[in-house]
């Protein structure tokens, strides 16, 4: 995961696109837990359009890196997002509800900035094109995240 100052400025292109990947990896599997474990009809909501919008972005990512040889997607999330998918696994009721939320805003705050210095300052001028296209599914997901936070 990139945190602080490293959000700031874009990552490497295979930084990049690791991290988008896992991004979009977690956001599917975060709400399909979601639409399984909350009885709350905004959330269901949102995780149904965060399936929608992160299955889009991981295909439209596979597209690009499919045509290269210097860069691969990652097979599973990492760590840090797997142990976050078990913890939102363990819970339920009101405290799923929480804390889905709370991984949300905190996830989607971090990408969507991930992909704005990407989209600004990125190196590699496919990665750059993809990141533009994708940023403003990512401000909406987090604009929304924060939403949803504020209830």
């Amino acid at each position: 995961m990139v945190t602080g100052a490293s959000a700031q400025s874009p990552p490497s292109p295979q930084d990049f696109v690791k991290t988008v990947a896992v991004a979009n990896m977690f956001g599917v599997g975060s709400a399909t837990l979601a639409l399984q474990k909350s009885d709350s009809a905004p959330i269901k909501d949102y995780a149904h359009r965060l399936a929608d919008e992160h299955a889009k972005a991981a295909s439209s990512l596979r597209r690009v890196v499919a045509k290269r040889s210097d860069m691969a997607l990652p097979d599973r999330p990492d760590s840090a997002h797997l142990d976050l998918l078990t913890d939102l696994s363990n819970r339920q009721g009101a405290d799923f509800d929480k804390a889905y939320v709370s991984a949300q805003s905190g996830s989607h705050h971090q990408i969507a900035q991930i992909v704005a210095a990407y989209a600004r300052d990125g190196s590699d001028a496919e990665i750059k094109a993809f990141a533009t296209q994708a940023l403003p599914t990512f401000e909406k997901l987090d604009a929304e995240a924060q939403r949803l936070a504020a209830r």
